[in-house]
């Protein structure tokens, strides 16, 4: 793939593609401490690929550059899985219909939605609609990507303005429902009963209940704890003190030498919860419902809303200013706000 480098002896980008010969390098006439060069760089960097692309591209077209394009997108680890997994079944659909990629008309789209909406899993459900359009979102991408490598002219779903449906809104969970959920994780594996618990007391999401030990401080006052890559990747970590409850755990996995609270989530973690909710006969709930619990707790316990937000580092423009005025600190009197069974509860 097409390139572009620095040198330090040099104020010029340098360029590197791979020609039929094999890989050139040239020095541009572009300055890299110029913002308009830079463009004009970028610019030639996306040719050459697009050029690459039409030397080694198979004359049908074909769909084999995708997941490649996927991980070169510089998105997190899960965005770029939700991005495969969409497009397994964008490419499942366009198999099926005997549709290429030159052919992709915006009828499709709608084509699609029914077509996704209609066809039932291996558990016998069926994708929502909101589901289908995400998917749709992808394969626009998808086709964006292809008139930049100048395989199609224009992309017929640069516009798509379709109306998602309401999502439905989750609820907290019960007293009795948590107890119940407690009881049952008893023979759950190692992995569910920590995330649980975790999740329960700190109000993050499941992709945040696997931390590195390292990121757990014992030893500070008070004892604090880091979630190192939450929703929107490293540059938006943040740490809380930890509430009371998780301490006795905490400490046994720093004797026990972990790595991590847990060593990896199975395949497809969110799908292990629902059908856990399931078999426990709690309707209506999924694993974030947690972090509403813990929202929904600590308004009612009184917690400042700033505070509350920056417990559970909530994601709007506001948390970001109320950052400074917030630090670990500060948030130790509420650390246990929130939490089924707690004694501010009670």
């Amino acid at each position: 793939m097409a390139s572009l480098t620095k040198k330090a002896d040099s104020p010029f980008w340098q360029l590197k593609w791979k020609s039929p010969t094999g890989w050139k390098r040239t020095t541009t006439a572009l300055r890299h401490d110029d913002p308009n060069d830079t463009a004009k760089a970028h610019e030639l960097r996306a040719k050459a690929e697009a050029a690459e692309y039409r030397e080694s591209a198979p004359a049908t077209q074909g769909w084999g550059w995708v997941e490649a394009f996927f991980a070169s997108c510089g998105s997190q680890p899960r965005t770029i899985e939700r991005y495969a997994g969409g497009w397994r079944w964008v490419q499942l659909f366009l198999s099926d219909q005997r549709i290429g990629l030159t052919a992709i008309r915006y009828h499709h789209v709608h084509k699609y939605i029914e077509w996704r909406v209609g066809r039932k899993k291996k558990t016998g459900k069926r994708a929502g609609r909101n589901t289908a359009i995400q998917e749709v979102k992808i394969l626009a991408m998808v086709m964006g990507e292809a008139v930049r490598r100048e395989m199609i002219p224009a992309n017929p779903l640069a516009e798509l303005k379709l109306r998602r449906d309401p999502a439905p809104k989750k609820r907290a969970f019960t007293d009795d429902e948590i107890t119940r959920c407690r009881a049952a994780l008893a023979t759950c594996p190692d992995w569910m009963q920590i995330a649980f618990e975790i999740s329960l007391c700190t109000g993050c999401r499941l992709s945040d209940t696997r931390i590195p030990l390292s990121s757990i401080d014992l030893d500070s006052t008070p004892p604090t704890m880091t979630f190192p890559v939450p929703k929107g990747g490293p540059e938006k970590a943040f740490s809380i003190p930890i509430p009371t409850q998780l301490l006795p755990m905490f400490r046994k996995m720093k004797r026990d030498k972990r790595a991590f609270t847990f060593d990896a989530f199975p395949f497809q973690p969110s799908r292990r919860w629902q059908q856990f909710f399931e078999v426990v006969g709690i309707e209506g709930v999924c694993f974030h419902c947690l972090r509403v619990t813990k929202i929904t707790r600590m308004r009612r316990e009184g917690v400042p809303r700033e505070v509350a937000m920056r417990l559970v580092n909530h994601s709007s423009e506001l948390i970001h200013q109320l950052y400074d005025r917030h630090q670990v600190r500060d948030l130790a009197k509420w650390a246990d706000s929130g939490i089924a069974g707690s004694a501010a509860s009670k």
